[in-house]
């Protein structure tokens, strides 16, 4: 029976009511007595929020809510436990509800009934009592829970039970508890058997222990089953309703009760531990240590109560300080020491153990918080709301995060508060409506004109004659001590009238440097006093700056550097220009910086794209990743104390950076596998996020389970997470698949990685992660096997040589059949080859012969316009002659004188003589056979009655001559020529007139050479 219903968790009380509260108020500000006026008053601006909270730290962790959207679960959890893989447990309202840092996973029960207890064995076994149902989840096969029933073990009479509220293991054996019966069974597979142990009047609450099983019986008290008999320990709990159990740090036990507060059980004896009234009224419902000697206590109606063994309130946890609701179900401490409560509505995590604390000045009230300081014991807050205090209960030496009390506003100060100065002696206020002394609960006004950025002492001659500028809305505005009474000493002569508000003073060379992020950079020369402006020069990106926006000026180390879009900068007065400043370039290069400051270690830390960032000497840059989207851009602060107290201005509330704690927390990275799918037509679920063996849950993958899949299965998904929940959750993964990656993946923040179309053969898929200090985990591995296609197997490649051997036989057979063709081919195109050849040789013979009848043809062409050119020439010369012997025959008959007819006489007949000589037809016949091949002796031989004139006149037509031609040659007429030629056709005996005289002669001369 749910202890809940048995004693119904009252209405939210109000704590006013309570007798303590005057007296805790009284103590709180015993200091403020003096000025009880004002107290009065500034009690009355309270946030009344603030008078419904428990005493408790100003500081506060984050807090991760996960609603019922986020797990898609029942709303309630009744129990949180961890394995060794580093996965969460929950006993959800519907069923078993894992989560791995990345996924959440429900496993309902087979009767759809709610978990009320889980517990984890050292074998990996998830052991759940749920409404009328006991048993476990373990893997299957391929990594899957799969939930086994318990009740098969148990006799067939006690198998039907109301809901189990507790559940565990020791001794080898497993315990169930409902109010009427507690149930045993041996955890050993092979051989379980179950006792059932009745109620005596009814089982209220059971826990395992080292030293066996307690469980409280509400009439006879607290008892233990040791040596198989339940013995009662003490009837000190009779009618009480113990909630929880928790092991101290010695051999005794915490002991709490649901509404009789919380006991000591040591040695056999009970010692009550003393709580303030409201925290048992709360009605504490289960615990949890959380350190060696620290408890968290979760109530019913006020959340969560950290304590000590002296039942010291130390933090406290509610709604009021963003729980998602105050009634606390479950609690657990994880490995990184994590506090995860399981609400009634929801589930929160609480990063107790972080390094940052947020302070929130504003109870409950998100307030942007620009400026702080500590001062006199009390840390003072500037926020958009006004100024705040609270008195610190730890020095500084430690970490005021954990100083226990409250915040209260300083009257006068609404608005923003953008500065605080320490004096010495006094705090000055920088505000919206100008400049304010604090003094005690009280904001006096020194300046009220407009509104001041920041103070900068000025140098002065002792403590009476102490001054100071102050960078206001319109330039620089002079404050004076004046017999310790601190006064506006008004304007800056000279000062221009802008917005200042980043300084800083060179007091060698009398200059201020005034940065506006919008117009560049004021040089303002001052006088040897620093009393008044003498010259301003407004620098901007001609003078070096890499630009005219965001530039900033702050002194670091000792220097004057200015913070720009491109890193930091100084500047040369020497050349009058700005150079990139050489120290810090090899650290910032050219990185955005907003705003940088030293610590007391020479750590600087900076602000970069509303990034919050320190640079370790020794280290190098380190992010804070909490911090990402929480800087009031534009506005950033950052005060570092000391180590373990840095201080760092937000949109909500103020920052607490314990930097010890950062540096020294450096947990392992645990990761595990969580899926992987190998993808086909249909895909396979390989592995669900547990290994196996021996029927125990183990870390690596076993040999034994190497899968080895079909060769259709070529692509995998692979899903992977670092089971680390400590915000923010910055992991880095890097992967390789062996066998087909050649080396790791670069380092990224993806959860999954998908290979496609891989070939068969063995792979291993490995990956690591790495948080953002650098620290990697071990390297998980997951290993398979893509079988190769049937016709990739060995059977199949020694079926491959037999057909390659059988292919080279048969393809050296069809090479020499072709060679074979190939030859008697070739033969025939040889004998074709010669053929044609003997064809070109012939024709060419007869070209040859062609052309040397055409060359002779053409030279008795020649030699017959010679022959019929001498004809001519002798038949003119021989006319010619006779013509001479008959114009001189003629002369000399009329010569008077005889005596010169002797010597005419023998003139004529020398012309008489050469007339002869060149009619000598024999010696033309001799020439014309010569060219002609004896052409006229075989015409001579071929028709003997042929006379010399018919010879002749053959000769003649043979050398194409015109029958004009002839007829001059012969001395006779045409008309004698064709007679000539007629007798000639006869005795050829030619009888056909369309024979050709011409051809009948060349025909006969080809009969002739025949």
């Amino acid at each position: 029976m749910n202890p809940q219903a048995l004693f119904p968790a009252p209405k939210s009380q109000n704590l006013l009511t309570n007798s303590s509260r005057p007296g805790y108020l009284f103590r709180t500000y015993l200091f403020l007595l003096a000025v009880l006026c004002c107290f009065v008053r500034v009690a009355g601006q309270r946030n009344t929020a603030a008078t419904h909270v428990p005493y408790s730290t100003i500081g506060l962790p984050g807090v991760v809510h996960f609603t019922e959207k986020d797990f898609e679960a029942g709303v309630q959890n009744w129990m949180i436990a961890q394995d060794s893989l580093g996965i969460l447990y929950f006993a959800n309202t519907d069923g078993l509800l894992t989560y791995n840092g990345n996924d959440w996973h429900l496993y309902p029960l087979p009767n759809k009934t709610l978990v009320r207890s889980l517990v984890i064995g050292s074998d990996g076994k998830i052991y759940t009592g749920g409404q009328d149902e006991i048993g476990y989840y373990f893997p299957s096969s391929n990594g899957t829970l799969t939930y086994r029933s318990l009740k098969k073990y148990l006799p067939a009479t006690e198998r039907s039970f109301a809901d189990v509220w507790n559940t565990g293991i020791t001794g080898g054996r497993l315990y169930f508890r409902c109010t009427d019966r507690i149930m045993a069974i041996d955890t050993a597979v092979g051989n379980r058997r179950s006792v059932v142990y009745p109620a005596p009047s009814e089982w209220v609450y059971m826990a395992c222990v080292r030293e066996g099983v307690l469980a409280q019986d509400r009439k006879k008290g607290l008892l233990m089953y040791k040596g198989g008999h339940w013995n009662v320990l003490t009837k000190a709990f009779i009618n009480q309703v113990i909630t929880s159990i928790v092991e101290t740090e010695g051999h005794g036990y915490l002991i709490t009760t649901l509404k009789g507060g919380i006991s000591i059980f040591e040695n056999g004896k009970v010692r009550p531990v003393p709580l303030p009234d409201y925290v048992t009224a709360a009605h504490i419902y289960t615990a949890a240590s959380v350190s060696r000697d620290k408890f968290a206590l979760g109530t019913t109606s006020r959340g969560v109560y950290i304590i000590n063994e002296a039942g010291q309130i130390l933090r406290h946890f509610d709604s009021e300080t963003r729980l998602q609701n105050n009634n606390v179900l479950s609690l657990f401490v994880d490995r990184e020491q994590n506090l995860w409560l399981g609400l009634d509505k929801g589930i929160d995590l609480v990063d107790y153990n972080s390094f940052i604390q947020t302070i929130s000045p504003i109870y409950n009230t998100p307030a942007a918080c620009y400026t702080a300081l500590v001062y006199k014991g009390q840390l003072v807050i500037g926020t958009s709301d006004g100024l705040f205090k609270a008195p610190l209960s730890v020095p500084l030496t430690e970490d005021i995060s954990f100083s226990r009390g409250h915040f209260f506003k300083v009257a006068g100060s609404s608005g923003q508060v953008w500065g605080l100065y320490n004096t010495g002696d006094q705090l000055l206020m920088g505000h919206n409506e100008g400049i304010f002394r604090v003094e005690g609960v009280s904001a006096v006004p020194i300046y009220k004109h407009e509104g001041v950025w920041l103070f900068q002492p000025l140098p002065g001659n002792g403590q009476s004659r102490r001054q100071w500028l102050t960078g206001n809305y319109a330039g620089m505005e002079l404050l004076r001590d004046s017999l310790g009474q601190i006064m506006d000493g008004g304007r800056i002569p000279g000062s221009p009238y802008e917005s200042l508000r980043f300084m800083a003073m060179d007091t060698v060379r009398h200059v201020i440097w005034a940065s506006h992020p919008y117009r560049g950079v004021y040089g303002l020369q001052m006088s040897t006093d620093m009393r008044r402006v003498l010259g301003i020069r407004l620098y901007t990106q001609k003078d070096g700056l890499p630009g005219t926006l965001n530039n900033y000026v702050y002194t670091l180390k000792g220097k004057i550097v200015f913070c720009t879009d491109k890193g930091l900068y100084t500047y040369d007065p020497q050349r009058d220009r700005f150079f990139p400043e050489n120290n810090y370039k090899k650290i910032f290069g050219k990185l955005s910086v907003r705003l940088v400051c030293e610590d007391a270690k020479g750590r600087i830390w900076f602000v970069t794209h509303k990034k919050l960032g320190v640079y370790i000497p020794s280290r190098g840059i380190r992010y804070f990743p909490e911090l990402n989207g929480k800087l009031i851009s534009g506005f950033e602060f950052i005060l570092p104390i000391n180590d373990k107290n840095i201080l760092v201005g937000s949109n909500d509330g103020l920052i607490h950076i314990n930097f010890n704690k950062y540096q020294g927390r450096h947990e392992p990275v645990q990761l595990i596998l969580t899926r992987v799918n190998a993808i086909a037509a249909r895909d396979s679920c390989l592995f669900n996020g547990y290994f196996t063996q021996r029927n125990t849950v183990v870390k690596s993958q076993p040999e034994q389970t190497i899968r080895h899949l079909p060769a259709r299965f070529n692509s995998f998904h692979f899903e992977f997470t670092a089971t680390s929940y400590r915000p923010p959750r910055e992991f880095e993964y890097s992967f390789q698949l062996e066998g087909f990656d050649k080396k790791w993946s670069d380092w990224t923040a993806k959860k999954e990685k998908d290979y496609t179309n891989l070939p068969y053969g063995s792979y291993t898929f490995k990956v690591k992660a790495r948080d953002r200090f650098g620290t990697a985990s071990q390297v998980m591995a997951y290993q398979f096997v893509i079988e190769p296609h049937w016709y990739q197997t060995t059977l199949a490649f020694l079926l491959y040589i037999l057909l390659f051997f059988a292919g080279l036989i048969y393809g050296r057979h069809l090479l020499l059949k072709k060679f074979e063709a190939q030859r008697t081919k070739f033969e025939k195109e040889q004998q074709k080859l010669r053929y044609l050849h003997q064809l070109e040789i012939e024709h060419s013979e007869r070209e040859i012969i062609q052309l040397q009848k055409e060359k002779l043809e053409a030279e008795v062409a020649f030699k017959n316009q010679e022959l019929a050119s001498a004809t001519m020439h002798l038949f003119k010369r021989g006319k010619l002659l006779s013509k001479l012997k008959e114009e001189l025959s003629g002369a000399i008959r009329k010569l008077p004188d005889d005596e010169s007819h002797g010597d005419f006489s023998r003139l004529v007949k020398m012309l008489s003589e050469a007339e002869k000589q060149d009619a000598d037809w024999e010696q033309f016949a001799i020439h014309f056979d010569e060219v002609h091949n004896n052409f006229l002796s075989n015409l001579k031989d071929a028709y003997p009655e042929l006379t010399p004139s018919d010879l002749k006149i053959c000769a003649y037509i043979k050398m194409n001559l015109s029958s004009k031609e002839m007829a001059q040659l012969l001395n006779i007429s045409l008309k004698g020529v064709e007679v000539a030629r007629y007798r000639l056709r006869k005795k050829l005996r030619i009888t056909s007139a369309q024979v050709n005289l011409y051809d009948f002669l060349s025909s006969v001369r080809r009969q002739a050479g025949s």
